[in-house]
């Protein structure tokens, strides 16, 4: 029993886990040491960056491939390792199980625009978005409207991807207010502008954002199936998920998932991210990655355990009905302990939204739940602790440093 694991942040590091407690052997693929690395159920391979490095990655699995008596379970965690797996699954499939949705379906989905054209033509509810190419269509009652990357990671073989993605992440979800904003924002990033859409913009912030995570098998219907809500992001109107609980979502949303995994084909993992706008209360789709995301390892809490879910499915060593979350909202948490206080107590009101911040009591309370999954402590995984404190640390000293350096200067 062995699965291979791809980008080993807190993302993977939960397939990690929660694989190696039942008994999976699990290689952790990464080309740095990022935490999952570290964890006591995993073995780190360092491989090629297929963000930079495509076929250096590709063609280091296949030397890896033949040493396995049994296919093991390929399980990307980020939108380049997937975009690589799936342009190379039919190969692969010689050695590997791979968890990921064909390359047609792959490239429809990450390319937004692409996608979003193709939404509008299936009566999804998506917000309008327009190319870069014409935004002179962009009407005035369309403001306020948000630049948005038109793919901000992929896989290649040309190292100017990563400074490219690193650029694009800067300015991911800026806001602009009317049309001289959107010239202003074109004029200051020219070289970027071709790799942006420009978007209707969804009333709310972060705490306004719900996910769906399913896996669909190669039939592509839906067999578990996971709901819930970010509590708190970072920044708190864009942010990534840094609390994020179990919450019920409309059934409509849930019949418009499965539907579309039926109709494009769907097989693997994906994250269905929706929008509630805060004025109107419609839920938006906004996006679907085609991988597991960053606050998967809520789901075995929640008796709907993806990780497992896919390699029984795919290495057939356990026959799975159809499941799907349903505890009450807030009765399971996950979040990123370190993170979340440092954001509560002081970053939230320096990134300019005060009534985020909290008392040190107030955080504490807020995280109450039946059950909390905390992505850095786990009793059975000391290492990760180790880990995450020696960074938090690490953190602090450079930045007292950077004083120091910033203090004698002047």
């Amino acid at each position: 029993m062995t699965a291979l694991v791809f980008n080993c942040q807190y993302n993977g590091l939960s397939i990690i886990q929660e694989l190696g407690r039942r008994g999976v052997t699990v290689l952790a693929l990464d080309s740095i040491r990022s935490v999952g690395t570290y964890s006591r159920y995993a073995h780190f391979y360092k491989c090629p960056d297929p963000q930079v490095a495509e076929d250096a990655f590709i063609e280091y699995l296949f030397k890896l491939g033949p040493s396995f008596m049994d296919k093991p379970v390929l399980f990307p965690t980020n939108d380049p390792w997937a975009i690589a797996l799936s342009r190379h699954k039919e190969r692969l499939s010689q050695y590997y199980l791979p968890c990921v949705a064909d390359p047609s379906v792959v490239e429809l989905i990450v390319q937004k625009q692409r996608f979003n054209e193709w939404a509008l033509e299936q009566g999804l509810p998506i917000p309008q978005s327009w190319r870069s190419d014409a935004i002179s269509e962009i009407p005035d009652n369309a403001f306020p409207i948000v630049a948005k990357p038109e793919c901000r990671r992929i896989s290649s073989n040309e190292k100017s991807t990563s400074l490219r993605a690193a650029a694009l992440d800067q300015l991911r979800l800026t806001i602009l207010e009317n049309h001289s904003d959107l010239t202003q924002f074109m004029s200051q990033h020219i070289e970027l502008i071709p790799y942006f859409i420009f978007q209707e913009y969804v009333a709310g912030l972060s705490d306004c954002m719900y996910t769906i995570g399913v896996y669909a098998d190669r039939d592509h219907v839906v067999k578990g199936m996971f709901t819930g809500r970010k509590v708190r992001g970072f920044p708190p109107d864009i942010g990534d998920c840094i609390v994020g609980q179990v919450e019920a979502v409309p059934e409509k949303l849930k019949i418009l998932v499965k539907d579309v995994c039926k109709s494009i084909g769907y097989h693997g993992i994906a994250e269905f991210e929706f929008k509630r706008d805060a004025i109107t209360g419609q839920f938006k789709l906004i996006e679907i990655n085609p991988r597991s995301w960053s606050w998967i390892g809520i789901t075995p809490a929640c008796g709907v355990s993806l990780p497992w879910i896919v390699y029984a499915d795919l290495t057939k060593v356990e026959s799975i009905p159809y499941t799907e979350s349903n505890l009450p909202a807030g009765n399971v948490k996950y979040v990123k302990v370190i993170q979340d206080m440092q954001n509560c107590l002081y970053r939230n009101r320096q990134a300019g939204f005060p009534d985020w911040g909290m008392t040190i009591l107030q955080w504490w309370k807020s995280l109450k739940a039946n059950r909390l999954v905390c992505a850095e402590f786990a009793k059975d995984d000391p290492g990760i602790s180790i880990y995450a404190i020696a960074s938090f640390l690490k953190s602090i000293v450079c930045v007292a440093l950077r004083r120091v350096i910033r203090g004698k200067s002047h």
